[in-house]
C-alpha cells in the first residue's frame, strides 16, 4: 500500500465537518421520520437494524473497488451513494418500496464510505500525533452539531420531506469536495493479516457498536417520543448536545499522544457508563432528557478518540489497513444490529425504551477492558 505524499489533514477536517452536517440534518433523524410517517417504534428501529445488517452483507465489494480504484475513490463513491439514498428516503410513506430502497442504497454507501474512511485515515495518520488529528476531527463533527440539528428540525418541519431531504443529500455531496485533491491510498493485490490483532479488534468493535446503537440510535428515538415527537424539540436538544461536545472534544488527543490513553480509558468509559444509566432512567422526562442527552454528548468525543487511536494504530501496523476495516468493521454491525433488534422485540412486548439502553453498559464494560489491555501492553508513547 502506497500513498502520495501531501497533507490531507487540513482537507479531511472540513470534509468531516460537512460529513456531519448532512448526518446531523439527515441521518439523525432517520428512525424519527420513519416514526413520524406512521411507522411503530419497533418498525423504525427493525429498519435501522437492515441498514446496518445491508452494510454487513455488502462490505466484500469494498475490496476488489479498493484494489482497482484507490480508496480514496471508494469514499468519493460512497459519499455519492449516500446522497441518493437521502433522496429515496424522502418518498417514504410507510414500510414500501422506498423504503426499501432507502435501506439497501444507503447501507451500500455506508459501507463503502464508512470502511474505506478509516482505513484510509489510518493510512495516512501521522503516527506521532494520531490522537490529535482524531480529536481535531471530533472537534469539528462536534462544532457543526452545534447548529445542524438545529437546521434539521428546521428543515424537516418547514420544507417537507422531499425537498428537505433532497437538500441534506446536496450537503452530503459537497463532503466530496474537499476530498478531490487529498493523497490517494492504493491496496496492494494480496496481504496477509495478523490473526492475533483480528481477533482481538472484531469483538471490541461488536462491543462498541452494542453501546452505540443503545445510546445513539436507540437513545435518539426515545429522545424524539419523549419530546412530544417534535422535530424542532428534537434538533434543538441535539444542538444543545453539540455544544457540550464541542468543548470536549480536544481535551483528550494530546493526553494520549502524551502517553496517558491508559489512564484515560477508565475515566471516559466510566463517565459513560454513567451516562447510559441516566439516559435509561430519564427516557421518560423530557427535561431529563434533554440533560442526559447532553451529558451523553460530553463523554462521546472522549470515549471515541480513546477508541478510534488505539483502533488506527491496530489498522496501521496491519498489512493492509482496508482489510484490517473489512475484517474487524463487520463486529460493529452486529453490535449495533443487536441493539436495535433487541429494542424493538422489547417494545414490540410492550416494555419501555430503559431495558434496551441499559444494554449498552454491556457494551461500555467490554470496551474499557479491552481498551486497558490494550494500553497496557503499548510503550508508553505508543497508542
Amino acid at each position: 500500500m502506497t500513498a502520495r505524499k501531501a497533507s490531507p489533514f487540513g482537507a479531511i477536517t472540513v470534509h468531516s465537518a460537512l460529513q456531519s452536517l448532512a448526518e446531523n440534518t439527515g441521518g439523525l433523524f432517520m428512525t424519527a421520520f420513519l416514526v413520524k410517517q406512521g411507522l411503530s417504534q419497533p418498525l423504525a428501529l427493525a429498519a435501522f437494524a437492515a441498514l446496518v445488517m445491508t452494510r454487513f452483507a455488502m462490505r466484500p465489494l469494498v475490496l476488489p473497488l479498493a484494489i482497482g480504484r484507490g480508496l480514496r475513490q471508494v469514499v468519493l463513491a460512497g459519499i455519492v451513494v449516500r446522497a441518493g439514498g437521502y433522496v429515496l428516503l424522502g418518498f417514504v410513506r410507510h414500510a414500501d418500496g422506498w423504503m426499501l430502497g432507502y435501506v439497501l442504497a444507503m447501507g451500500l454507501g455506508s459501507v463503502l464510505y464508512w470502511t474505506a474512511w478509516h482505513a484510509w485515515n489510518a493510512a495516512i495518520a501521522d503516527q506521532a500525533s494520531r490522537g490529535r488529528q482524531v480529536s481535531l476531527q471530533q472537534a469539528a463533527t462536534a462544532s457543526v452539531g452545534i447548529v445542524a440539528p438545529v437546521l434539521g428540525g428546521l428543515i424537516h418541519d418547514r420544507m417537507g420531506p422531499i425537498a428537505g431531504f433532497a437538500l441534506v443529500a446536496a450537503i452530503q455531496l459537497a463532503a466530496a469536495w474537499p476530498l478531490m485533491a487529498a493523497p490517494d491510498v492504493r491496496i496492494a493485490p494480496e496481504a496477509r493479516l495478523e490473526p492475533r490483532v483480528i481477533g482481538f479488534a472484531r469483538p471490541l468493535y461488536c462491543a462498541e457498536g452494542l453501546h452505540s446503537g443503545a445510546v445513539n440510535v436507540v437513545w435518539n428515538l426515545a429522545l424524539f417520543v419523549s419530546l412530544g415527537e417534535r422535530f424542532g424539540a428534537f434538533g434543538g436538544t441535539l444542538a444543545l448536545a453539540g455544544a457540550c461536545a464541542a468543548g470536549a472534544s480536544l481535551l483528550v488527543g494530546r493526553r494520549i499522544d502524551a502517553g496517558h490513553g491508559r489512564a484515560m480509558v477508565p475515566l471516559a468509559y466510566g463517565c459513560a457508563g454513567f451516562a447510559v444509566l441516566v439516559k435509561a432512567l430519564a427516557w421518560q422526562h423530557p427535561v431529563a432528557a434533554v440533560a442526559a442527552t447532553a451529558l451523553g454528548a460530553v463523554v462521546t468525543p472522549i470515549t471515541q478518540v480513546a477508541l478510534l487511536a488505539p483502533l488506527y494504530a491496530m489498522a496501521r501496523r496491519s498489512a493492509c489497513p482496508l482489510r484490517f476495516a473489512m475484517a474487524t468493521e463487520a463486529g460493529w454491525d452486529l453490535g449495533c444490529a443487536l441493539a436495535c433488534l433487541l429494542a424493538a422485540t422489547t417494545l414490540a412486548l410492550g416494555a419501555s425504551f430503559a431495558w434496551p439502553i441499559l444494554a449498552g453498559l454491556a457494551g461500555v464494560a467490554t470496551v474499557m477492558l479491552m481498551l486497558v489491555r490494550w494500553y497496557a501492553a503499548q510503550p508508553t508513547r505508543a497508542v
